[in-house]
């Protein structure tokens, strides 16, 4: 028995030499903290205490923003988010998440987590965040919608977790990517008409949509050095509009890209082309309908993996052009920036994106 009991005893002296070494960790960066003010997308003035020892990406549509904190390391370590989304969560398996899952997206339950910083969503302010901004914890409001949006947002992100100097090489990687791209598509004499899809399914059947004028989509085609016909088209609507056949043959566009956030956009194309009524489009008789790159989500969308969208679609739409583009080298090179082995990004994504 006192063997026993001394054993317990040891234990229990161990456990609490860690557990006051851990909140002295805490205290110590708590420290070493020091207020920082910042403009949000929103061009809101918010102050926050940097770098946050806690973040939570609560609200709606978090889809295209929850992955931006986790592209710099203290934003991996801190920041507690739902699990998920398009891909039912597989991209977050792979960054080995150490916080707990946000469970309870609430305003009381976020709260209740006193995070340092919460961020949401910039285009969910009126429905749901002003009642987060009410609970007296700093909201950051996140965008991501265009480059001149991506620039505020990484800048403030790196603000809140102390990475200001990976936030300038994160947009320097982005701008590297877009100038590279701007040099082929100046080159370009004869610009490709371009039809983006989203097929989107639903009760058995399916649904064929553009983007708005002023999405990510749109402009990421212009950027490729294509002309988005849909665009004069999508000017007064801020969501995907839904077009028939007879406007996709009135297009008559020389390329169409097909887009699927939620399903393999592979077996979509198969499908399509497998239709007659589609045999008869110029571009299905030129082999150029094309599934949007994706691995385990699209790049299309307005989110980190915008810069693989952007040269996947010059390269798909100029091959000659773009020829030094390396698409798996890129992924490497991306993915990178959320601490994945290349081991992890060959098996995981790389092998996602080829369809295997």
């Amino acid at each position: 028995m006192k063997r026993i009991s001394l054993s317990l005893l040891l234990a229990f002296v161990l456990l609490i030499s860690l557990g006051i070494f851990a909140a002295s960790a805490q205290d110590a960066a708590v420290a070493e903290q020091q207020q920082v003010a910042l403009t949000d997308v929103l061009g809101r003035e918010v102050e926050i205490n940097a770098p946050a020892a806690s973040a939570v990406i609560a609200g709606k549509k978090t889809g295209t923003i929850w992955e931006l904190p986790f592209m710099f390391e203290n934003g991996r370590m801190v920041t507690i988010t739902g699990r998920g989304g398009q891909d039912k969560g597989k991209f977050q398996s792979l960054l080995n998440i150490q916080t707990p899952e946000l469970g309870d997206g609430a305003v009381e339950a976020v709260a209740a987590l006193k995070p340092d910083v919460i961020f949401l969503k910039s285009y969910t302010r009126e429905d749901a965040g002003v009642a987060f901004e009410e609970s007296g914890i700093p909201v950051v409001y996140l965008s991501l919608e265009s480059p001149e949006d991506y620039i505020v947002d990484v800048m403030n992100v790196g603000k809140v977790f102390g990475e200001e100097e990976r936030a300038e090489e994160i947009l320097a990687y982005y701008a590297e990517i877009e100038d590279r791209v701007a040099e082929i598509a100046a080159g370009i004499e004869s610009k490709k008409t371009v039809l983006l899809l989203q097929f989107a399914e639903a009760d058995g059947s399916y649904a064929l949509k553009v983007a708005p004028a002023n999405w990510f989509q749109t402009s990421m085609v212009e950027d490729a050095g294509g002309v988005p016909v849909w665009k004069a088209d999508a000017e007064n609507t801020s969501q995907w509009m839904e077009i028939n056949f007879e406007q996709i043959a009135a297009y008559d566009p020389d390329a169409i890209l097909i887009v699927n956030y939620f399903a393999d956009p592979k077996a979509n194309v198969e499908m399509l082309k497998a239709d007659p009524i589609w045999q008869e489009l110029r571009a299905v008789k030129d082999d150029a309908i094309y599934p949007f790159g994706k691995d385990t989500l699209s790049w299309d969308s307005a989110g980190p993996r915008r810069g693989l969208g952007l040269l996947w679609t010059v390269k798909t739409l100029y091959p000659e052009a773009a020829g030094e583009i390396d698409l798996e080298a890129e992924m490497m090179r991306f993915y990178k920036w959320f601490g994945l082995d290349p081991e992890v990004i060959e098996s995981e994504l790389v092998s996602a994106f080829k369809g295997k």
